[in-house]
Formats: structure tokens, sequence, C-alpha cells
């Protein structure tokens, strides 16, 4: 976790604690936490101290992975519509129908191989340069 990122977590779920808890656990395990936060805010290394605390309270835990795994994905969106790569721009024979498609744009059109024409790009076939 980031520098920092361990203390909010711990704060975070410092106010949780009375939904996370049995009544009776809570007082105690509130003043624990509050204590590491209270060190680590004061610049004291208490990360992995935090995450051991974490790590025998099983409801902590828990929560502390759903509470990491959702600010991790956290404005990642797929990108809108359905994807669709695009097609290499197209040319036909204006004589018979012979279409070739231009993959490597560092070619150049070639003549069409049945008679020769010159050929010419269809603009409804292939949506690239």
């Amino acid at each position: 976790m980031e520098d920092g990122a361990t203390i909010e977590l711990a704060d975070r779920l410092l106010a949780e604690l009375p939904a996370l808890l049995d009544p009776g656990d809570v007082a105690a395990t509130a003043e624990e936490l509050s204590a590491l936060i209270e060190r680590g805010r004061g610049g004291e290394p208490v990360d992995e101290e935090i995450l051991r605390f974490l790590r025998r309270h099983p409801p902590l835990r828990r929560r502390a992975a759903e509470l990491v795994d959702s600010e991790s994905s956290r404005g990642v969106q797929p990108p809108p519509g359905p994807g669709r790569a695009p097609m290499p721009p197209r040319y036909v024979c204006p004589q018979d129908g012979y279409e070739w498609f231009h993959l490597d744009l560092a070619k150049p059109v070639p003549t069409c191989p049945n008679d020769g024409a010159p050929l010419v790009r269809d603009h409804e076939g292939g949506t690239g340069p």
C-alpha cells in the first residue's frame, strides 16, 4: 500500500468497528487501533503493525480487503461502445470488381492483375487512412 494509505484504511475501519464487531469487543479494539493510528500520524512507521492487527481480527481483515479492492478499481472503466478493429483501405478494379486491401501503407497500390487497370479506393470498404 502507498505511504499513509494503511493509516487511512485503519481510520476508516475504526469508524466502522460497531458494525463489524460484537459490542463487547468494540471498545478494546478501538483503543488499540486508535493508538496505532495516532502513532502513524506522528510519523512512526506502523504499517506492518496495522496489517498484523488486521490479521488478528478476521472481520476487519475482510472489510479491509473489500475497501482495498473497491479503491483499486475506482476510475477504471471499459471504453464506451463495442470494440471494433479498423478495416484497412480497400481498392477495387472498376472493370472487373477485383478487390485488394492496402495492409502495408508503405507499399504502393498495385494495378489489377486481371486487366492492368488502376485500382481505385472504395470509400465504403475500410476505415483506414
